[in-house]
């Protein structure tokens, strides 16, 4: 057993490592001693044998699964699950059959344990060349799927501010830096535009290509171009996004996640605040202790369902410039504001509604 947790240990070096025995999921080595660490749970010991002898051992009951790595991924570590793939009494031979079924990051989680109902997680991914860049970004719990280019970096850095991704995809040359970078990990593959306090999945260059990552998308999304989409003429977006489907494919194993048709979009097309202008209009959060709480969302949010105070959310760091678009939004807010018993009685009726978008996720991927 711990032969067979060595060698998948080595296709996912930059994982922990959980192994299903019986009704435990268990971790050795280095891994047990993180787990141990970060959770403040029993380190014990196993017999490795002769040649081992007395190894790391750390392990958490089946059920909780879903509640310790939620705490393992808000602290930066991905988390790779390896189940019982057959039943004990149909084993053929000394092991229960035991498979990889899914890689949890902070970017790729769907379970709404894990999650924040009232904003997104997004898991972005970024290509650049000289001073032009390309960003393509998804939550997979909500199935929303976006990319842009540009060619300012500092443009660039204040987008990533504003989405706070949960996780951020890196193409790199160097394969043996590949792997999850924690907030605050430093890297001389990590470029000086990008900020320093997200989560960093350094990646190979292959599937960043222009031309995997265009057949890539052609064929998730069935179409015979990319111009439909918006992004036909814009490699660096294309090559993003293609990246972030591949990182998908490459961490759910099985699960297909059904993500919404790529939507394009232009920085041109809403104001950009920068950080300093959202810190100090205390958008999302105060200046004085950086937290939600008496932060102008937190006064302004009265939704009465997650998927209205997400979009709340978008709406405040991502202000409309085109004036018809502004004046729409205004005209159905005022007919709400003067018609008191149509906004009473579509607030009765959202109170009775569910996170839809996350659940139709979950339903979608299988989940």
């Amino acid at each position: 057993m711990l032969r067979h947790y060595a060698d998948l240990k080595d296709q996912y070096p930059h994982t922990l490592l959980f192994y299903r025995v019986g009704d435990f999921f268990e971790t050795f080595f280095q891994d047990a001693l993180i787990v141990s660490r970060e959770l403040e749970i029993v380190l014990t010991s196993k017999d490795g044998g002769k040649e081992v002898g007395r190894v790391p051992l750390s392990g958490i009951p089946h059920h909780s699964l879903d509640r310790y790595c939620a705490l393992l991924v808000e602290k930066g570590y991905a988390i790779a699950v390896c189940d019982q793939v057959e039943d004990a009494a149909d084993a053929q031979g000394a092991l229960v059959r035991r498979e990889i079924t899914r890689v949890v990051t902070p970017g790729t989680l769907l379970e709404e344990g894990m999650l924040n109902a009232r904003r997104n997680n997004y898991l972005a991914a970024i290509v650049i060349a000289g001073n032009h860049w390309g960003l393509s970004y998804a939550d997979i719990s909500t199935g929303e799927f976006l990319t842009t280019q540009s060619s300012s970096l500092e443009q660039l850095t204040q987008e990533l501010m504003r989405l706070q991704p949960a996780e951020v995809l890196l193409p790199t040359n160097a394969p043996d830096l590949r792997g999850l970078l924690r907030p605050g990990e430093k890297s001389e593959h990590l470029p000086d535009c990008l900020p320093t306090q997200f989560c960093y999945t350094l990646r190979s260059q292959a599937p960043f290509t222009q031309v995997e990552a265009r057949q890539r998308l052609l064929q998730r999304f069935r179409v015979r171009s990319l111009e439909g989409m918006g992004c036909e003429h814009l490699p660096l977006a294309v090559r993003a996004a293609g990246g972030l489907l591949e990182y998908l494919d490459d961490t759910q194993k099985e699960t297909q996640i059904p993500l919404q048709p790529i939507c394009t979009y232009t920085l041109t097309e809403f104001l950009i605040l920068d950080n300093q202008t959202r810190r100090n209009l205390e958008i999302t959060q105060t200046v004085r202790d950086g937290t939600f709480h008496n932060s102008l969302l937190w006064a302004l949010d009265r939704t009465v369902t997650p998927m209205g105070s997400r979009a709340l959310r978008r709406w405040l760091l991502q202000p409309l410039l085109n004036i018809a678009e502004i004046q729409a939004r205004q005209d159905t807010l005022q007919e709400l504001v003067e018609n008191g018993t149509l906004r009473e009685d579509l607030q009765r009726l959202l109170r009775q509604i569910y996170d839809l978008e996350r659940l139709a996720g979950r339903a979608g991927s299988g989940t």
